[in-house]
């Protein structure tokens, strides 16, 4: 299977574009075009995290999917990732900033992907408003094709602590720099 990464990349938002360079041998299961619009959930994402809009965040996941968060908790279906994500923007998250630093996607069938991505987060607090260092981290999604359009269907995100994982742990990614 192709392993679509960032890798090789000259400019900082080069994770946005698509990789796939062979249409034609069977490695690759996706276009281009599905790559990009896989690579723009993240944008999507990002851009409503950084709008506190908790209902656009939800908008990019299957109705019945599965979320699990930063603190190990389990949102089934799209509907109680709305509840909790609304509920987290209107407080601990509501001054947060959201930057998705890189991606790969590897397809696993023309309608399945896995893909990982990378972020730092700042500006949240802790449940008791305690302001929260900045932070790295990084999510699994599965996404899917259902009915022409790419949705998460499958997510796993986790802080990076520094402190154990250092960059010799980490898979080589063309990291997307902050916006100024």
């Amino acid at each position: 299977m192709a392993l679509l990464s960032m890798g090789g990349r000259d400019s900082p938002d080069d994770w946005r574009q698509p990789l796939h360079t062979n249409p034609e041998t069977e490695t690759d299961m996706i276009s281009a075009a599905d790559e990009t619009e896989i690579r723009q959930l993240a944008v999507e994402m990002e851009d409503a995290w950084n709008r506190h809009d908790g209902d656009a965040l939800a908008e990019q996941l299957t109705p019945g999917a599965d979320f699990i968060h930063v603190r190990g908790g389990w949102l089934g279906g799209r509907e109680a990732f709305r509840r909790y994500i609304v509920d987290r923007h209107a407080t601990q998250f509501r001054n947060s900033f959201h930057h998705t630093t890189g991606m790969t996607i590897r397809p696993l069938t023309p309608e399945i992907c896995v893909v990982h991505l990378t972020w730092t987060n700042s500006g949240d607090t802790d449940l008791d408003g305690t302001p929260r260092q900045p932070r790295e981290g990084i999510q699994t999604w599965i996404v899917r094709r259902i009915e022409g359009q790419w949705l998460i269907d499958v997510a796993h995100n986790t802080n990076i602590d520094p402190n154990v994982v250092g960059q010799e742990y980490r898979k080589p990614m063309t990291i997307r720099p902050m916006p100024e």
